[in-house]
């Protein structure tokens, strides 16, 4: 089985930025509350995709401490995947990168997450 869709979330106290690729291009960017409800809305519309299935995806985050706590525990009751990376690595990762938004964000978390699922960083 091998991984076809990769959901990057950067994670702040009041929202959650969503990106979702196919490692090739981004399928579908949006943004939630970061609450129960905004996450039950963000994953209803990722499991809507044309050829989703949630064993064939991996949701990748910023380790943010207290503020993935609701987005965890929901990812969790569905049997999503779940990475959790250090801002450090994502950032090491991206190299020289100019812009700097949540949307932007969201988009490059989930661009690590499939490069490093393609081709494992040593």
């Amino acid at each position: 089985m091998s991984t076809r869709f990769y959901i990057g979330v950067d994670v702040s106290k009041a929202t959650l930025d969503w990106a979702v690729t196919d490692g090739k291009s981004i399928v579908l960017q949006t943004q939630t509350a970061n609450s129960e409800a905004g996450i039950k809305v963000a994953l209803k519309v990722i499991k809507a995709l044309p050829d989703f299935i949630i064993s064939e995806s991996v949701c990748c985050m910023e380790h943010t401490g207290v503020y993935c706590t609701h987005l965890l525990s929901s990812l969790y009751k569905v049997h999503l995947p779940l990475w959790l990376e250090s801002s450090l690595q994502i950032k090491k990762a991206g190299g020289l990168q100019r812009g700097k938004n949540d949307a932007i964000d969201a988009v490059r978390i989930a661009d690590r997450a499939a490069g490093a699922v393609c081709f494992p960083f040593s």
